[in-house]
């Protein structure tokens, strides 16, 4: 069966539920969305991409009544602390709320914001923070939690104690300090009861294994960032998932209660296809955001996407980007074949979506984006969009000023900074190299 069938097909309404008359024969879909990793939506560089929140949203629709819903988010949503990146998170948290999100734990990556930043984001945005063992440096002497451990929602007759972690490795940022995971869910456990109990932990694989074997008590733990999907499986009496990959995948649990029991009838991944509607309300929310971006015009300093670690080097004279027209006197054949490519008019495919205002698509439809003498803004570097000659090759005033200075990259290096699996997943060398030969040889 395709994923898409399979996806359809767990969506369907239950045939149990024809003539039943009764509220507590209806199911109830706890979904959990995790390591969302700033993905607002797919880039869009290649067919069939999962994931997004216009997608998402419509997924959810599918399930029914939203007082038959749970929805829940287990961290990750940030990509980073820089001030587009927070414009990005609010997006996405703003997105959530139209989705009804009921909690969405604390991930290592919103640990990145100091605690003030974290919890005005949420305020702004009325997202509910989650988190049993997190703590603000300066209070850990007090032990006075910063957010709140945990919350019983009531759902269908149903009562879900649904609690956060994160694993303590991951902290960071000084600003904050967590607890131990398994103690800090223990002391929730002492002081709330609930029908089932539910931890949200953002942790790989390994740990939340280890954090299932320390709490038989729960009944439910959903990870985050476990890299592959995490498909259900029993820790002794607890059942684990994961919620990951840039929310390509939603982690469903689907219960049925009949008096005063209740039972698992699903549990699983459901994959946020691109055979999905893109649902309006989101669209509207995307749209927003790119108004914003395109307000702001962040330059590449400003975005956190740019490694500084070598500016030192960047900042010398002569490795600088010169510009695709500094190379055309001496390279006029290969700069025929370059306007033949698709690389001449990559940034017009941002146009055509609009996507050309936000940086994560710059980063690959610009030459030398935040470089000596690169793409800064759009405001700024007109004459730098496309992917022009030293994106491949580097920054070349060297080479430029003196024809024997060898330019400073190895070009065939370079493909799979921007054709990397997300982006480019049918991506050969000797394939696309095909597409753009030029010079003395491949890999020139």
């Amino acid at each position: 069966m395709t994923a898409k069938r399979a996806a359809v097909s767990w969506l369907l309404p239950l045939l149990f539920l024809i003539g039943c008359g009764r509220k507590t024969c209806e199911p109830l879909h706890i979904i959990v969305s995790g390591d969302t990793a700033g993905w607002i939506t797919p880039c869009g560089c290649t067919a069939n991409q999962s994931g997004g929140l216009e997608r998402r949203a419509s997924l959810l629709n599918t399930l029914g009544a939203k007082d038959r819903i749970l929805y829940l988010d287990v961290g990750g949503s940030a990509a980073g602390k820089s001030e587009y990146q927070q414009v990005k998170l609010k997006s996405i948290l703003l997105g959530n709320k139209l989705m009804d999100l009921e909690l969405h734990n604390v991930g290592a990556p919103e640990t990145q914001l100091d605690p003030d930043t974290l919890f005005q984001i949420g305020q702004e945005t009325s997202t509910r923070w989650l988190s049993a063992n997190l703590q603000i440096k300066s209070d850990r002497e007090t032990g006075k939690p910063p957010i709140n451990t945990h919350r019983v929602v009531l759902r269908n007759g149903i009562r879900i104690l649904v609690t956060g972690v994160v694993d303590p490795a991951l902290i960071k940022n000084p600003m904050w300090t967590a607890r131990d995971a398994s103690s800090s869910v223990l002391d929730v456990l002492k002081s709330a009861k609930a029908d089932i109990k539910l931890v949200l932990a953002y942790m790989d694989e390994p740990n939340l294994r280890a954090l299932a074997e320390s709490l038989p008590e729960v009944d439910f733990i959903i990870g985050g960032p476990t890299g592959q999907l995490l498909s259900p499986s029993k820790v002794g009496p607890v059942e684990i998932m994961s919620a990951t990959n840039k929310g390509k995948f939603l982690a469903a649990m689907e219960l049925e209660k009949t008096g005063k029991n209740w039972k698992t009838k699903k549990r699983g991944a459901i994959e946020v296809t691109s055979t999905l509607p893109r649902n309006p309300a989101q669209s509207k929310n995307l749209d927003a955001y790119l108004n914003a971006l395109e307000a702001r015009d962040f330059s590449a300093d400003e975005t956190g996407l740019v490694n500084n670690a070598s500016a030192s080097v960047q900042n010398q004279s002569d490795y600088r980007i010169a510009g695709t027209l500094a190379c055309v006197s001496c390279h006029q054949q290969d700069d025929t074949l370059w306007h033949a490519s698709k690389h001449s008019h990559a940034w017009q495919t941002l146009v055509d979506k609009r996507s050309h205002v936000d940086p994560s698509c710059q980063q690959c439809h610009t030459t030398g984006y935040g470089m000596s003498g690169g793409f800064e803004q759009v405001a700024k570097s007109t004459q730098l969009v496309n992917v022009g000659c030293e994106s491949c090759h580097g920054p070349s005033q060297s080479h430029a000023l003196n024809p024997k200075t060898k330019t400073t990259f190895l070009s065939r290096e370079q493909c799979v900074r921007c054709h990397d699996h997300e982006n480019s997943p049918e991506f050969d060398f000797a394939k696309y190299w095909g597409k753009i030969s030029h010079g003395k040889k491949a890999g020139f």
